[in-house]
């Protein structure tokens, strides 16, 4: 309770980095030695210490501790694990690996929001876990007899396998059912169980396109997102966007690009630019208004294979190009891997006919001054 620029703290906080290069194996046996050390393992992965030396020997003694322990940990504490590992985007192989055979061997015994929040890490951090193969048609049994119980975490258990690539499609046959559909329309989540079929929808119209079995309804289509992601917000002043914005205003103008436009099925893009074939940025003036990015409340938003048509259709003309500024949280920690959610959008969009241009903040970083950039 003690405020955090008191001498007091300071001096704790001195302590506890001198004291940090002698943490050792011992000591994370303790944390997890019993059932009431998970508020200590919450206070370790919540504190500043913790944030500024995450890749530090606390993960690595903890990657070799815990596949030996794993078995004797409760749920709770491996979905507490779970929860600051995704947190963190510490794509730490042995800690991902542990997570997924604790929910092979303990799958059928928990809930579902449980394996969701077992399951999140993997599509976070874009890491199919070794065990991926008995793994996913597990879940899929699992996802089978539970669906209609918890909605929410079984449309997030979706999303997490499809941001692997993974479409599970007797599950797709349940939650895209007038059955389920009706369930979820009455519960007091509904807009944000649409968001995540929507997108789901979206995913099987471009990546999974030998399903055939029910799809959503169009009546209940919705952006998954109607702007910026909240974490893009949080960290707006930690971004790079700010000098491709004005390095592109100073290049070829305003009037040639459009800034956070959300396109189908509810992506935010930095930078949207039409580039004709001999490589001109044209003017928005000078580009057909059916193929730039419809409002948010057109019907064309709500069909991605009309929007795959109306581009490929003046390709032969000029290439919408969406500009990505590719920031430190995009991906996964000290990593040139991006989070599952960001490369799925990415795949995406290539898919639907955009030309990616990828920014990555380590090459943004060398930059010095508006005429490098």
């Amino acid at each position: 309770g003690l405020p955090g620029e008191s001498p007091l703290v300071r001096v704790l906080e001195d302590e506890s980095r001198s004291r940090l290069g002698r943490f050792n194996q011992k000591d994370v046996s303790m944390v997890f030695s019993s059932e009431a050390n998970n508020k200590a393992l919450e206070a370790i992965f919540s504190s500043q210490l913790f944030y500024e030396n995450r890749q530090e020997r606390f993960i690595r003694s903890m990657a070799e501790w815990l596949p030996r322990k794993a078995e004797n940990l409760t749920p709770y504490t491996m979905a507490l694990i779970a929860k600051y590992v995704a947190r963190h985007r510490l794509r730490e192989p042995r800690l991902l690996d542990t997570i997924a055979n604790f929910l092979l061997k303990r799958g059928e015994q928990l809930d579902s929001k449980v394996i969701q929040k077992l399951v999140f890490p993997f599509s976070r951090m874009n890491y199919r876990p070794s065990n991926h193969g008995e793994l996913f048609p597990k879940l899929e049994a699992i996802l089978e007899q539970k669906a209609s119980s918890s909605p929410l975490a079984t449309v997030n258990i979706l999303m997490s396998m499809f941001q692997l690539s993974h479409f599970p499609q007797t599950v797709l046959h349940q939650v895209f059912s007038p059955g389920f559909i009706t369930n979820v329309m009455s519960s007091p989540y509904a807009l944000i169980v649409r968001r995540y079929l929507s997108l789901l929808d979206a995913a099987v119209e471009l990546e999974f396109r030998e399903y055939s079995g029910p799809r959503l309804d169009p009546r209940y289509r919705v952006l998954m997102f109607e702007h910026a992601l909240t974490a893009d917000e949080a960290n707006r002043k930690y971004s790079y966007k700010g000098l491709v914005a004005e390095a592109l205003r100073q290049l070829v103008g305003e009037e040639c690009y459009r800034q956070d436009e959300v396109l189908p099925p509810g992506y935010c893009t930095d930078f949207l630019l039409w580039i004709n074939r001999s490589g001109t940025v044209l003017p928005l003036s000078r580009v057909p208004a059916a193929s730039r990015a419809p409002p948010a409340t057109s019907p064309v938003t709500m069909s991605l294979r009309s929007s795959v048509l109306a581009l490929t259709s003046d390709l032969q003309d000029f290439a919408p190009v969406v500009l990505s500024v590719n920031d430190k949280w995009h991906y996964c920690q000290n990593s040139d891997i991006l989070v599952g959610s960001r490369a799925m959008r990415d795949r995406h969009l290539r898919l639907l006919g955009y030309c990616l241009v990828q920014l990555p903040y380590t090459e943004l970083e060398k930059v010095s001054g508006i005429e490098e950039a």
